[in-house]
């Protein structure tokens, strides 16, 4: 796993974030330079100023199996980019979520290659997950005209579980109106926004229960407040926002009537994510499951979880998918980092899985 170990290192180096598009094309400069040459098929597209690769064997935007993983990452200290090993932990920003995903899938291409016959696979590796996905996976299957029988997108999951389910996003703007006038003379008809928003607020909580710990429920939190400008002023606008996550049992279309019936205030929604929903007893999820089980030598579970991937975008157009990755913790923190003992046993069963699956 030399090999690997040197890829994920070499990717956590570039500053994949999403206002450094010149690290960004660095870095699938040097994906584009490692897959190139092996006779493999190989495709650079830009939407928006966001980078997508995809790598096939075949001359077909339809493969069986895509793979799929993303190369930028959320904003760290100069230090999360200079990765470093720790006994089996490799730390840096991404080397959870996802380049030693990203890296895992390149070699992957690689080692295939070098066989006569190739297996009817692509990867798809993006530069845009972290932001919203639309002008990467959602842009490729949405106007390129990509598409596959199974996904697997290297993004979640925990001790080799394979996530099948991922709750739906729903972000909304919560806005108050109301009548300035000098903070001194409120009596001389002002009305505070803010106090208003403040009072919706209150009737909002509500309705969303509040999660102590992991439960598969809807949930709502407040992500951003503003209002007023000067200290002197009743402010006439106020304004926050919301992250709603839902579940199955909640359509985004409820959710916006209820908020709508809160008196005083404007309900804007600002933006959405279609939940991640494969059936269990899809034959790729069986076949992923067999082959983990056979390397792993235990029982693999399937699993659900809380936050949003670029899965949806599958999921959403009937190309059933899933989540699956090597063992790792603290994405999006300083203490990011991946287990690198898990990477041999991960790579094996992509391995193993692309063979039984895609033959």
């Amino acid at each position: 796993m030399n090999e690997l170990v040197k890829l994920i290192s070499d990717l956590v180096g570039f500053r994949t974030t999403s206002d450094n598009p010149e690290e960004v094309k660095k870095c699938a400069d040097y994906i584009l330079s490692y897959l190139r040459g092996r006779g493999i098929i190989i495709k650079k597209y830009i939407k928006n100023d966001k980078i997508s690769i995809v790598a096939l064997f075949l001359e077909t935007k339809k493969p069986k199996i895509f793979l799929n993983a993303h190369f930028d990452v959320v904003p760290a200290s100069s230090h999360s980019f200079a990765p470093k090993i720790l006994g089996d932990r490799l730390y840096g920003r991404g080397s959870d979520d996802c380049k030693a995903q990203v890296a895992a899938l390149m070699l992957l291409m690689k080692d295939f290659a070098k066989q006569k016959r190739k297996p009817d696979i692509g990867i798809m590796l993006t530069s845009d997950e972290e932001v919203h996905g639309r002008d990467g996976v959602d842009y490729l299957l949405s106007e390129e005209g990509y598409g596959c029988e199974f996904a697997l997108v290297a993004d979640g999951g925990k001790n080799f579980d394979i996530v099948t389910k991922h709750k739906g996003v729903l972000q909304v703007r919560v806005s108050a109106i109301g009548k300035s006038a000098h903070s001194a003379y409120a009596w001389e008809g002002g009305q505070n926004a803010i106090d208003k928003l403040i009072t919706a607020y209150a009737e909002i909580r509500k309705m969303f229960p509040s999660l102590k710990k992991p439960a598969w429920k809807i949930s709502a939190n407040l992500t951003k407040i503003s209002g007023g400008d000067v200290l002197n002023k009743i402010p006439d606008y106020a304004e926050l926002y919301l992250d709603i996550r839902r579940t199955e049992k909640d359509s985004e279309a409820a959710i916006l009537k209820r908020l709508g019936g809160v008196e005083g205030v404007q309900v804007e929604k600002i933006a959405a994510a279609e939940m991640l929903e494969t059936d269990e007893s899809n034959p790729y999820v069986k076949k992923l499951r067999a082959s983990a089980e056979k390397i792993l030598k235990r029982k693999i579970k399937t699993n659900r979880e809380h936050g949003a991937t670029d899965a949806r975008y599958f999921s959403a157009r009937g190309m059933p998918a899933v989540l699956f990755k090597p063992l790792g913790a603290d994405a999006h923190s300083e203490s990011e980092h991946v287990v690198i003992s898990s990477l041999q046993p991960y790579y094996e069963i992509l391995i193993d899985f692309v063979k039984e699956a895609a033959k």
